[in-house]
């Protein structure tokens, strides 16, 4: 981090929020991604059966029936997660987190209708993740799969900020756009996989690593931003990383 230089992301917005607002909103990004990944340790080392990260969902880990189960137009699979408790309080933990430090990062941002639109994204996408917590996959699978939305609309809206900072922060605007691109290509792949026949057939990722390179890289761009809003909210204002990428 010592080779991150500072010059202006937003320099207006970042005047005129507070110091104690930033470090709170990085702070509630920070702790939504680190929780969600410890739960997902967690509730995997309880599943029943190995489980997959190629071939099971995430959702799967908050599934509260030991029993078959499949999504529409998949193939049944036995799936069994003692700990979908803990699973689907963090799902509605990450949810209102993402929620409140976007609210609270608003300010950080240049001014403008994509900043504007990303946080009605970011809004919508926490809402998507309480929903996904809320309603187990084996409860309501349409109402939990419109809830599991909450990923595009998160790459969505980093491509948004990314292309709102890309004058003025070069460097977090392109690992911006590449996530969000590798995110709406996971996205891509785990929904047209799913369907008998297509031409998508995951990639050899099998359904959850499509899943996952549609979630992770977006819960990753969240952990960076926290990170950098806890630690250097005070000037940080256009970060390059300087001597890194060289």
């Amino acid at each position: 981090m010592a080779a991150i230089e500072n010059r202006a992301l937003g320099a207006d917005g970042v005047r005129s929020a507070s110091r104690a607002a930033v470090v709170a909103g990085g702070a509630c990004w920070a702790v939504g991604v680190i929780q969600y990944a410890v739960a997902q340790i967690v509730a995997t080392a309880a599943f029943t059966r190995p489980y997959s990260l190629k071939n099971n969902y995430i959702s799967d880990l908050g599934n509260t029936a030991c029993g078959m189960f499949h999504v529409p137009h998949g193939t049944p699979y036995y799936v069994c997660s003692p700990d979908h408790g803990l699973m689907n309080a963090s799902f509605v933990i990450f949810g209102v987190l993402t929620i409140a430090g976007a609210v609270l990062l608003r300010r950080i941002w240049p001014a403008g209708h994509l900043a504007r639109w990303a946080l009605a994204l970011w809004i919508l996408a926490g809402i998507g993740k309480i929903i996904v917590g809320l309603v187990p996959e084996n409860t309501h699978i349409g109402l939990h799969l419109l809830g599991a939305l909450n990923d595009p609309l998160i790459s969505v809206a980093i491509l948004l900020l990314s292309l709102a900072i890309r004058r003025t922060s070069h460097t977090i605007a392109v690992i911006g756009i590449v996530v969000a691109v590798v995110g709406l290509v996971g996205t891509v792949l785990s929904t047209g996989g799913e369907f008998p026949g297509s031409s998508f057939s995951y990639v050899g990722l099998g359904v959850g690593g499509a899943e996952r390179l549609a979630s992770y890289p977006g819960s990753l761009w969240m952990l960076m931003i926290g990170i950098i809003a806890m630690f250097f909210a005070r000037t940080w204002q256009n970060f390059t990383f300087a001597g890194v990428a060289r």
